[in-house]
């Protein structure tokens, strides 16, 4: 995708983008003030866009503003170990007598 656009611009907008893809202007509107293209329309726009000859993917298709940067900052190339009991308190023996 280009940078700095999202897939609403490279479909040309709200409306253009609704048209493309027989869906209703607010339908559309509704998706890019949420930040995200319901699940089961995920598939349909990106066969459209594709379709259509727009340098988009699945990832785009699923962040459709853009990857939110707080994630790629948070992915670690290893997990943080984590500390576990092993048993619960209210499974001990005892528990609550």
């Amino acid at each position: 995708m280009i940078h700095g656009a999202t897939i609403f611009d490279l479909f040309g907008g709200i409306r253009p983008m609704a048209r493309k893809l027989s869906e209703l202007p607010s339908s559309v509107s509704a998706w890019k003030r949420r930040g995200r293209i319901p699940a089961e329309k995920q598939p349909h726009v990106l066969e459209v866009g594709l379709a259509l000859g727009l340098p988009i993917t699945a990832e785009n298709v699923v962040f459709p503003l853009g990857r939110p940067s707080d994630v790629a900052n948070t992915i670690t190339a290893s997990p943080a170990p984590v500390a576990c009991d092993p048993q619960a308190k209210t499974q001990r023996t005892g528990a609550g007598q």
